[in-house]
C-alpha cells in the first residue's frame, strides 16, 4: 500500500501530485535559511517535509511542537523536545556528548538554560531543524523567534517552520512586525491547499488500484463530496475502506468524531470563554456561510449579550486557528468533516 498508508509519507513514489510544492521546498532549502510550510490540517505538510528531506538526504531534527504540554510553555519543555529528538538520531549522539552534563551510564543531557539551546544549535550547523506546528511556541514567555533570528544571522542552519493554524503561525513569527526579531529576514513560503476534484478522483482510483480493491463510481463520487479535496481525509477513507472494509457512512462518522475531538482539545485554552467559541462554531456550521450579524444573533439567543469587540476577537481567533474561513459570502467551517461533526454531535 502506498497512497493510502496512514503514516506520513517519506518517499516521492508514495507522495501524490505535489511536485510543485516539493520543488518549492527543495529550492527554499538550497537557496535560503528559512522556509515556512503552511496549510490547514490534513493537507499533507508533514509528508511534504519528510519526503523532501529524505529524498535529498538532509540530516535533520524534527521537533513536533504538538507534544508540548498544555498551558504556558517553559523553556525546559522546549529543550526536552530537542533532547528527545537528539536521542533518536544516530548522527546526533556526538552532540549529546559535547553539550551539557551527561549522567554516568546513560546519555541524558540535562537541559537547563538558553545557553544549552544555543550550544546545541551551534553543533547543528549544516543541518536542518523542522519546527512542526510551530504556532504552539507562542504559548511561551520565552521568545523563541529571537533564537531563530540569532541562528538565521550567525549560524549555518536551515529552518523549516510549519503550521496548520496559519494565522497563529504568523502571529508567532511576526515577520511583518518592525519590532520583531525576524523582521526583514527573507523567507520562502510553501502553502498547501486542497486537491482539485479531478486530482482527488485520480488519487482514490489509483489508491484503490494499488490495494486491489474495487469501489463503485457512486461511492467514489460520494466520497469526493464529503472529503472536498482534503488529502488527509481522502487517505483516511481509502485506508478504512481498503484495509478495514468499512463503508462510507461509518468512515464519515468516525472521521467527524476525530475532527471534533481535536477541536475540543484546542478550545480548552479559552477556559470559561469556551462556551462562546462553541456557539460561534455552531452558528457558522449550521448557516455556512454565516454573516457576522447572524453569528451575533445566534450567540446572544443562547448565552445572552456579547460585546461586538469580543465576538470579533473570537471569530478572528477561530480563523487564525484554521477552524473557520472568511469568504466573500461570510464565514464557513474550513473542514467539511469537522462541520459534520459539529452539526451531528454537538
Amino acid at each position: 500500500m502506498s497512497y493510502f498508508n496512514p503514516e506520513p509519507k517519506t518517499r516521492r513514489e508514495d507522495f501524490f501530485n505535489m511536485e510543485g510544492e516539493l520543488e518549492g521546498l527543495s529550492r527554499g532549502l538550497r537557496f535560503g535559511k528559512l522556509v515556512v510550510v503552511s496549510g490547514l490540517r490534513r493537507y499533507g505538510k508533514t509528508s511534504l517535509i519528510l519526503t523532501c528531506l529524505n529524498e535529498e538526504k538532509y540530516d535533520y531534527l524534527y521537533i513536533d511542537c504538538r507534544l508540548l504540554p498544555s498551558g504556558m510553555i517553559t523553556l525546559s519543555s522546549i529543550l526536552k523536545l530537542f533532547r528527545d529528538e537528539l536521542e533518536r538520531r544516530v548522527w546526533a549522539k556526538r552532540i549529546l556528548r559535547r553539550v551539557g552534563e551527561i549522567a554516568l551510564g546513560d546519555v541524558k543531557v540535562k537541559f537547563r538554560s538558553e545557553e544549552t539551546l544555543l550550544s546545541i544549535l551551534h553543533e547543528l550547523e549544516g543541518k536542518v531543524v523542522v519546527l512542526d506546528e510551530a504556532q504552539e511556541l507562542r504559548r511561551s514567555k520565552y521568545r523563541f523567534d529571537s533564537i531563530l533570528a540569532y541562528a538565521y544571522d550567525h549560524l549555518d542552519i536551515k529552518f523549516i517552520v510549519s503550521g496548520s493554524q496559519i494565522g497563529l503561525l504568523y502571529r508567532f513569527l511576526r515577520v511583518n512586525d518592525p519590532e520583531a526579531p525576524l523582521y526583514g529576514r527573507p523567507y520562502i513560503e510553501v502553502r498547501l491547499g486542497r486537491l482539485s476534484e479531478s486530482d482527488s478522483r485520480r488519487f482514490l482510483l489509483e489508491g484503490f488500484k494499488q490495494c486491489g480493491v474495487e469501489v463503485s463510481e457512486g461511492e467514489i463520487e460520494e466520497a469526493l463530496r464529503w472529503f472536498d479535496g482534503v488529502i488527509g481525509w481522502l487517505t483516511y477513507f481509502g485506508y478504512s475502506r481498503a484495509v478495514g472494509g468499512e463503508k462510507l457512512p461509518s468512515i464519515v462518522g468516525k472521521a467527524s468524531k476525530l475532527a471534533l475531538s481535536e477541536l475540543e482539545h484546542a478550545l480548552k485554552i479559552y477556559g470559561v470563554a469556551e462556551k462562546r467559541y462553541r456557539e460561534v462554531l455552531k452558528a457558522v456550521a449550521l448557516t455556512n456561510p454565516a454573516k457576522w450579524i447572524q453569528i451575533k444573533r445566534w450567540v446572544e439567543a443562547r448565552l445572552g449579550r456579547i460585546p461586538n469587540n469580543t465576538l470579533t476577537t473570537i471569530i478572528r481567533n477561530l480563523v487564525d486557528s484554521g477552524f473557520v474561513e472568511k469568504t466573500l459570502d461570510g464565514y464557513v467551517i474550513s473542514d467539511p468533516i469537522l462541520r459534520n461533526g459539529i452539526i451531528r454531535f454537538w
